[in-house]
């Protein structure tokens, strides 16, 4: 009897001794992507593209990409929008552009919202899928007036320049390494929080637009992480690599395709560290790459771009 317990306890011992390493990677669950941007301030553009411009605009046949404003996605909306000349107009030649950041009553946009100009289709939405246009029409006019009247700021506060517009990022992902479909999700808490990434390899993709080069042809790109948001001036660039991209969600919770990756290695950071992102891109028509989130940029768009060691 002594020699049979002996005996198992010893294969105990060896079943124990010879188990597997497990990866931590397969502890992490994601049965979803990471959901839709939440609680972004009302009359940033990221928020008129989540509640007003996607839903409302895009729908089939309509500015789905058929004809512009193209308010298919957060770039484009943009894009489309802010200091682009007017195709149709009014009788009157009145207006020069789409929207003329600082001047809501020289923005077509906002008079095809709340007037009826002769020879076009009518006042805008001609028509929507569902109520909540016709719930909140008066909010999201005042909140598109807003928009314009405070210079017509992208997502993250930059206001444009006449002319060639500087690249936009439309949304930031983290995945495992190699993968390409399970982002990280961001703390469970309400607000826009950081993503939880462990400490380990990560792979950091983007999305960009711009309105006159497509993303995979800039001549600059760049990243950094910092463990504070003042911190940028001392750390170096890393490379980003420009591929074909994958798919995923931008900051309104939108599908785009993110081109740009980097992989990173958080393995001496502690758990609960927060690190702080930002990416460095030049379309090639301005002196100096453009720098996303910047110094100018404050919560919550500037969460979106935050990381927190598991």
């Amino acid at each position: 009897m002594r020699n049979t317990s002996i005996t198992l306890s010893v294969l105990l011992l060896l079943a124990v001794a010879c188990k597997k390493q497990e990866n931590p990677f397969d502890a992490l669950t994601h049965d979803e992507e990471t959901p839709p941007a939440q609680n972004l301030p009302e009359g940033n553009f990221a928020w008129l593209q989540q509640r007003v411009f996607g839903p409302t605009c895009a729908n089939s046949g309509c500015h789905d990409g058929t004809f512009e404003p193209d308010f298919r996605s957060l770039g484009s909306s943009y894009s489309s929008l802010v200091y682009h000349p007017v195709i149709a107009n009014d009788p009157e030649e009145s207006f020069t552009y789409r929207v003329l950041p600082g001047d809501v009553a020289q923005s077509f946009l906002y008079e095809r919202l709340t007037s009826f100009v002769p020879n076009t289709s009518g006042i805008m939405p001609v028509e929507t899928d569902g109520p909540d246009w016709e719930l909140n029409e008066a909010q999201y006019i005042a909140a598109i007036a807003a928009w314009i009247q405070a210079g017509a700021p992208d997502a993250f506060g930059r206001l444009p320049g006449l002319g060639n517009m500087e690249p936009q990022v439309t949304g930031f992902q983290v995945f495992p390494p190699g993968n390409t479909t399970t982002p990280f999700p961001r703390v469970d808490a309400p607000g826009v929080q950081p993503i939880e990434v462990p400490a380990g390899l990560v792979d950091l993709r983007f999305a960009f637009s711009d309105d006159s080069t497509v993303a995979s042809a800039f001549t600059y790109n760049k990243v950094k992480v910092a463990t504070s948001v003042l911190g940028f001036a001392t750390v170096p660039e890393l490379a980003l690599t420009v591929g074909a991209g994958i798919t995923a969600q931008d900051f309104t919770g939108a599908p785009t395709t993110f081109t740009h990756a980097a992989t990173i290695d958080l393995n001496a950071y502690a758990s609960g560290t927060e690190l702080f992102v930002r990416v460095y891109v030049n379309d090639g028509d301005h002196d100096q790459p453009t720098e996303v989130p910047d110094d100018g940029t404050g919560p919550p768009m500037v969460d979106h771009f935050t990381l927190r060691i598991q």
